[in-house]
């Protein structure tokens, strides 16, 4: 490797800022390139591609070296249900929602709500339960006062 590109490409800290810098300058593997080919003979076997058009991209991406390189042979296409080659930059991988993170999230909406609620409902209950012993001791609970203005 010449000293030009131990300039460009980072040591130690790659994994780091994987998704901060771009990954096209990487070199991909046969296995990417395979995966790759796959994907162009599904669409080519569904009549996408012609035999030329297919001959000419599988042959761009099994002559690829980086994953730039791989660019542009499926902008043209619609999404199949195979899997896309990894960390294909025009592919956005879908993000999954974890059901056990909301849930975490409805517990700790629920006990704030009862903490809300439970320092402002039971000093009122404890106010009611107060003026209601108030009145029966002082014998003004259960009297109308219409009976003593009579």
């Amino acid at each position: 490797m010449s000293t030009q590109s131990n300039q460009y490409r980072p040591r130690g800290f790659t994994p780091l800022f994987r998704g901060v810098y771009s990954d096209q300058h990487l070199r991909v593997s046969d296995a990417e390139r395979q995966a790759v080919a796959d994907r162009l003979a599904e669409h080519f076997s569904e009549g996408r591609l012609d035999q030329a058009e297919f001959d000419d991209r599988v042959g761009r991406a099994m002559s690829a070296k980086t994953r730039a390189d791989l660019n542009g042979l499926f902008d043209d296409l619609p999404e199949t249900g195979a899997l896309a080659a990894p960390d294909m930059p025009h592919m956005p991988q879908r993000r999954h929602r974890h059901p056990v993170l909301l849930i975490a999230l409805l517990v700790v909406a629920v006990i704030a709500t009862a903490h809300v609620l439970w320092w402002t409902a039971v000093p009122l209950v404890w106010v009611a339960f107060l003026v209601a012993v108030v009145l029966f001791a002082t014998g003004r609970a259960g009297r109308s006062h219409t009976s003593q203005d009579r």
